[in-house]
């Protein structure tokens, strides 16, 4: 037994020398990293909308009470190398929605494009909406485009619905992302502030409206 043991491995070790003489062929690996643009996004003043104070007295009883429109700047900036990008727009304070509040600034919104003011002494202070406008790519002007989720890409009067809605921008009359290098635009806010019945109005009441901005490649 142990001679027809020591004639089975010595085959072994003769066949893989033998192979290892007959090797005709190599591997070639090539590798490497494919990385989308770094895109930056910036807003003017970090991005926040102050409506000062408001007295109280201003404010109607049982109505909702709709403010000036406010803006600020919007940029965003992928170097020299053109991409196509979009934006989402996330409510951090949804769930002190007031609904309907929107009605107060006329015809076109929905509650999709509620953002929630945030509560004060656990009442909710109103609503805030947002649009894009003056879209450009350098001096080609832009116009918005929209999709939910995966969907079809559809034009947009610029009123943000929050995700899953993305907004992006096209610069022909065909309704797809246009790959730009740099954005410039303004970001419109409408606030509206709940009725006066509804809140507090014995002590200070802040308006509180945060909603997150998400930049991703298309």
């Amino acid at each position: 037994m142990k001679k027809i043991v020591g004639l089975t491995l010595g085959i072994a070790c003769l066949a893989t020398t033998l192979n290892a003489q007959a090797s005709t062929t190599a591997e070639l690996i090539v590798r490497g990293t494919i990385k989308p643009a770094a895109c930056n996004l910036s807003m003017t003043g970090g991005g926040i909308i102050n409506y000062g104070e408001i007295p109280s007295g201003q404010l109607l009883p049982t109505a909702f009470n709709p403010l000036a429109e406010k803006t600020t700047p919007l940029t965003v900036s992928c170097g020299t190398t053109p991409a196509k990008f979009g934006l989402k727009f996330i409510d951090l304070q949804a769930g002190s929605k007031v609904p309907g509040i929107l009605n107060a600034l006329g015809a076109g919104y929905t509650e999709t494009h509620n953002f929630g003011l945030g509560l004060a002494a656990g009442r909710k202070t109103g609503g805030f909406a947002v649009t894009l406008k003056d879209l450009r790519a350098s001096t080609t002007v832009l116009n918005p485009i929209m999709r939910i989720g995966s969907g079809a890409w559809q034009n947009s009067d610029g009123k943000v619905a929050q995700s899953p809605s993305q907004y992006s921008w096209r610069s022909s009359v065909t309704a797809v992302p246009a790959p730009i290098a740099q954005l410039t635009g303004t970001i419109a806010v409408r606030a509206v502030i709940n009725k006066g019945q509804d809140l507090d109005l014995s002590r200070d009441i802040t308006l509180d409206g945060r909603a997150t901005l998400e930049l991703s490649y298309i």
